[in-house]
């Protein structure tokens, strides 16, 4: 029983070494000649958080016979972690991959099937990717290298190209600001500046401007708010308010006395005769 054991698991380990072999693409130093890879779509920012973006790349070839091709897509990224990085290969739906860590920040994603295209002079051949990140992931830069092989795992060409990635929190504060009304600018010194505002106590100090009517009243002073010299209209009106009441009595007691009778009656002294 322990020997059928050891063997299943043999059997299992030599599948599972094939099966990596035929997926795994060939070396990246065997480049052929008459075929580029340019990376046609590419977003200059990720933002955690955000839908997943598009990655185009596309090969092309100069050569008379056509050839399938098996994509590779390495992955490094700086700042944000690599299980933070979400990754689906778009073929008319989802295309099975296989992902492999190379090394620390650095992974590789390789199509388990050959590409339905096929290369040929005038043709191309395109993968598409979803990249996204997640809501947590850290600020940094993601480099994309994509490499297209050839049905024998042989490097056709590749390319390569660099995304800033943006943490959550930062696109915020750069939406914020963006929104913010900009400060408006410093009047020159050419320009006339307005008019100081006059303080509380400079108004209550301020002389108000004269109506008709207080210029009315302001015409007749009243004696008891003048402060100044004494005048001599007062006393000179109260002396002649004397003078004249004086003169009014004296005049009346000389007409009391002309209308008093000139003759007297004088009592009869003796008895007359009667008839």
């Amino acid at each position: 029983m322990i020997a059928v054991r050891h063997r299943a698991a043999l059997l299992c380990a030599i599948l599972a070494a094939t099966a990596a072999t035929l997926i795994m693409p060939g070396r990246a130093s065997a480049v052929e000649p008459g075929f580029e890879v340019a990376i046609t779509e590419l977003p200059d920012t990720f933002t955690a958080g955000d839908d997943a973006r598009r990655v185009t790349v596309v090969v092309t070839s100069e050569q008379n016979r056509c050839v399938k091709v098996r994509w590779s897509l390495l992955i490094e990224v700086d700042g944000p972690g690599l299980n933070e990085v979400e990754v689906a290969r778009d073929e008319d739906g989802d295309f099975p991959v296989q992902v492999q860590n190379v090394a620390a920040g650095t992974a590789r994603i390789t199509d388990v099937q050959l590409d339905p295209g096929v290369l040929c002079r005038g043709r191309t051949v395109t993968a598409r990717y979803q990249i996204a990140f997640d809501d947590d992931a850290e600020p940094g830069r993601v480099t994309f290298r994509a490499q297209a092989f050839n049905a024998g795992r042989t490097l056709l060409q590749e390319t390569s190209s660099r995304s800033e990635v943006k943490a959550e929190r930062e696109e915020r504060e750069e939406q914020e600001e963006s929104k913010s009304p900009s400060p408006e600018p410093s009047p020159s010194p050419s320009e006339s500046s307005p008019e100081p505002e006059e303080s509380a106590d400079d108004e209550a100090t301020a002389e108000p401007e004269p109506t008709d009517k207080d210029v009315d009243v302001a015409a007749v002073p009243a004696s008891g708010n003048d402060t100044g010299t004494p005048s001599l209209l007062g006393a000179g009106l109260i002396v002649g308010g004397i003078l004249v009441f004086l003169g009014v009595g004296l005049l009346l007691r000389l007409r009391m006395r002309g209308r008093a009778p000139k003759h007297s009656t004088e009592l009869p002294t003796g008895f007359y005769p009667t008839n």
